[in-house]
């Protein structure tokens, strides 16, 4: 049993890491602060709030690495939903079941993910979003997701009229053994299998990164795997994020140029990667240089 709770990780790492960046879209030029993260965080709870959305209800969340991918999964979690990362690279029909199997009520997603999916499919969704901007993409008959959205900025000004503070970051009190993931992998045979994580099983690994040292305050980390994948997600983002670490999300194809121009100008204190990663590293960069005759 872990005694650190996970989801009082967050609401205490916001709190003492306010004003230090927190999330950063490589090569877009956007930076949010841990403060702004809670901020953003704060607007979901209030479109939430505004659905009617219970403890347990499922948000999925499908598309590339970027700030607002994080935001969402850590708004679902915080708030007491169940969230369901998709691998992106699925394909439509795969996550259609996802989303129904599931019983996803809300989806975040790339804009070119959503052109690719057919809305009458999805049986239980009450609204879409996109994680370009959090816009609403579609909703259901009778929702008014789109006119709330819209809105927000005013609803957060209605909710928190002196500003909203670090004192304003207080998230759900639930229990490490609820379930709060689940983990769609890619499936042998037929479609893939949902995994029921519990908080438990992610304050795990995250203790493990905090015990260790893997990340600190201040320190400094590039993404680049999958992040409906358990490793990169545990340690890239939701180790960093309880730490106080700087994340430099790639939404690109990480092709070993540009992950290793990426890593010169990002300069990351820790890389978390994969074998086939580090062995195209290797083949299309390294070898070409110890083969140079000079080097010979």
């Amino acid at each position: 049993m872990i005694e650190e709770n996970f989801i009082k990780l967050y609401e205490k790492s916001f709190r003492e890491n306010w004003d230090l960046p927190c999330y950063t879209d490589y090569g877009e030029g956007l930076t949010f602060s841990y403060g702004e993260v809670a901020k953003e965080i704060a607007k979901l709870y209030l479109l939430f709030h505004h659905c009617s959305l219970r403890r347990g209800d499922k948000i999925a969340v499908i598309g590339r690495n970027n700030s607002r991918w994080y935001i969402s999964y850590m708004a679902a979690v915080t708030y007491g939903a169940i969230v369901v990362p998709i691998l992106q690279d699925f394909n439509p029909s795969d996550v259609h079941h996802i989303i129904n199997h599931s019983e996803s009520v809300f989806l975040f997603t790339s804009d070119h993910i959503w052109d690719t999916l057919e809305e009458e499919k999805l049986l239980g969704i009450r609204g879409v979003f996109s994680l370009t901007d959090f816009r609403c993409l579609h909703q259901c008959d009778g929702e008014t997701l789109q006119k709330f959205v819209k809105h927000m900025e005013a609803e957060m000004e209605k909710k928190y009229p002196d500003g909203f503070t670090r004192e304003d970051v207080v998230y759900t009190d639930l229990s490490n053994d609820k379930i709060m993931l689940l983990n769609y992998i890619s499936g042998a045979t037929g479609f893939s299998k949902g995994v029921m994580i519990t908080g438990n099983n992610l304050a795990g690994n995250i203790t493990f990164g905090i015990r260790t040292e893997l990340l600190k305050k201040g320190d400094k980390v590039l993404s680049f795997l999958l992040l409906a994948h358990a490793y990169g997600c545990a340690f890239n983002f939701l180790t960093a994020t309880a730490v106080g670490t700087h994340v430099t999300l790639l939404g690109k194809v990480p092709s070993p140029k540009i992950i290793m121009k990426a890593f010169e100008e990002v300069k990351p204190n820790l890389i978390i990667s994969v074998p086939l990663v580090i062995e195209k590293i290797y083949e299309n960069i390294i070898q070409l240089i110890i083969n140079k005759k000079a080097i010979k």
